[in-house]
């Protein structure tokens, strides 16, 4: 007698909407979870203007520095002192070094003030700084 080897019932099989349920549901999760508001971190300052100021995308991974009227520092939005800028950009010299580096400086700023900030940066070799410049058509489009 001769067994067979292959049996004539259907095999049981699983089912693949539960899953893509599930697929679905982590998408959507992703989805509104990255689309939340970052917090900002910018400063009350009155720009500089620029005829040739360029539109950049919002960058959470800079670092912030700014300078108000009266030439007080800041440190991601937060005030902080000469002593306190000078550890973070080292911080940022030693953990990631092509960190962007963001100035916001009021256009009432003493020059002496800004010149403090790039001495530091250059003090600390960090080369990726950018400069904030206000547009009088950067809001128009």
């Amino acid at each position: 007698m001769r067994l067979s080897l292959f049996n004539n019932e259907d095999e049981p099989e699983v089912s693949m909407s539960p899953l893509i349920d599930c697929v679905f549901l982590l998408l959507i999760f992703f989805l509104v979870s990255t689309m939340t508001k970052v917090k900002n971190r910018d400063i009350p300052v009155d720009l500089p203007t620029s005829q040739s100021a360029i539109k950049l995308k919002p960058d959470d991974k800079q670092a912030i520095v700014g300078l108000d009227a009266d030439g007080n520092f800041y440190w991601d939005g937060q005030p902080c002192s000469t002593n306190f800028m000078m550890e973070q950009l080292r911080q940022t010299c030693v953990t990631d070094p092509g960190k962007r580096i963001r100035i916001d400086m009021d256009r009432h700023t003493p020059f002496g003030r800004f010149v403090e900030v790039m001495d530091a940066c250059q003090f600390y070799n960090l080369t990726n700084i950018g400069i904030r410049t206000y547009d009088e058509n950067y809001n128009r489009e």
